[in-house]
């Protein structure tokens, strides 16, 4: 279900009461022995029906609602129960409860940023019962929103809240579950967390640049790869693996000094294969490879092609990016009269420096237009989302951006 819904602003607020529990990157739920075993310790078990359905269809500047059973298998009453919420970064929370505290999670090491929530809940669920939230969970979809997805868990009788509901503040209304009278259908199946996969009709121009330089035989020179996300979404991938792989092809006369980081030699002769950092780019993010080329014989308007080629995800096209000109570039060393364009920018500014050793004279992989091609538009998400939020006695986000 879809609508209309204006975007609400997050309050800063660092989750950090009581002992944390770090969990695991790579948009999968980390374990978590402590949660574990606080479940275990007071006899209640908290699971949740696994019969979310994927949300497509919805676009920008929409509105999602995401509701979940939540059902109590242990042999004990679930008191005090506590509701962690972790949204990616296309997600807006639609509603405020003032049992709710809310954080903007910035981008650390590997992982995007994030949109967290915890709710405390002072209910009691008895054993056997089966609850559902009072309304769903509203979500806005921000204009960035392409693959995005929201992660829930719940464990009974956390204390992560001393000062009791209300912890969030405001006069906003309270989060409550209520408890289903029908029975669960034969069969379910139940989960420690729950993962819904939201996907929006949005599109991701991928894009590279080349450049041209010149330089005598015997000099060295920097020659500039560009990768770019021009948006307007930001994009992830289905694994964690890079979302951008791309071939670099090699000038013939040119011999390769130094090799940018996430680069490395193909299988293919004078080829390079490079990689995004991450998997995932952030609208509006660009990254350079610069390369260090020694000029070995001077041969006119020697050129390498630049090329995304097929990645490790699901379909190992780019089902996102509809523009396809931009997905290929040049590198031109001595440019002739009248030689091609490359996109990027001239010069010839000299490199020290002793690594790799490829000569040139050979083109990359093909272009991502000649790759199998799908024309599928679906769910680019396989695995749940990062979570930072588990604790036995509270909730943190403790984790480091890796330098670029």
């Amino acid at each position: 279900m879809t609508s209309a819904s204006p975007t609400h602003r997050s309050r800063g607020l660092t989750l950090t009461t009581g002992a944390a529990v770090t969990a695991a990157l790579g948009w999968s739920l980390g374990s978590a022995p402590g949660a574990a075993a606080e479940q275990g310790a007071s006899g209640a078990e908290l699971v949740f029906e696994q019969t979310a359905e994927p949300i497509e269809g919805v676009e920008p500047g929409d509105a999602a609602e995401v509701s979940f059973a939540v059902k109590n298998t242990g042999d004990a009453p679930a008191t005090r129960v506590v509701l962690y919420l972790s949204g990616s970064q296309g997600l807006a929370y639609a509603d405020r409860y003032s049992n709710c505290v809310y954080e903007d999670a910035p981008a650390q090491d590997e992982g995007p940023a994030q949109v967290n929530a915890v709710c405390d809940i002072e209910q009691t669920l008895e054993p056997g019962t089966v609850h559902e939230p009072a309304e769903p969970i509203g979500l806005d979809l921000k204009e960035r929103a392409l693959y995005e997805r929201l992660d829930v868990h719940i464990l009974p009788d956390v204390g992560t809240f001393p000062d009791g509901t209300g912890h969030g503040g405001g006069a906003d209304p309270v989060l409550t579950l209520v408890e289903r009278s029908a029975p669960e259908a034969p069969g379910t199946v139940h989960g420690p967390e729950l993962g819904v996969d939201i996907t929006a009709r949005n599109t991701a121009d991928f894009a590279l640049t080349g450049s041209t330089v010149t330089g005598a035989a015997g000099t060295t020179v920097n020659a500039k790869v560009t990768f770019a996300n021009k948006g307007p979404a930001w994009a992830r991938n289905d694994v964690y693996g890079p979302i951008g792989v791309f071939d670099v092809g090699i000038p013939k006369g040119t011999r390769v000094t130094k090799v940018p980081e996430f680069c490395e030699p193909a299988g293919a002769a004078a080829t390079y294969r490079c990689t995004t950092p991450y998997n995932y780019a952030d609208e509006d993010s660009e990254r350079a490879y610069v390369f260090g080329l020694r000029i070995d014989k001077v041969v006119p308007n020697a050129t390498g092609r630049v090329a995304f080629v097929k990645g490790d995800h699901r379909w190992g096209t780019l089902p996102f990016d509809k523009n396809r000109v931009n997905n290929t570039a040049k590198i031109v060393v001595n440019p002739s009269a009248g030689g091609g364009t490359t996109g990027g920018t001239t010069g010839g500014a000299a490199s020290t420096g002793s690594t790799g050793g490829t000569t040139g004279g050979s083109a990359p992989g093909p272009q991502l237009g000649e790759l199998a091609a799908t024309g599928a538009d679906g769910p680019l998400l396989a695995g749940g989302t990062a979570l930072a939020l588990l604790a036995a006695g509270g909730v943190t986000v403790a984790l480091r951006r890796r330098p670029s």
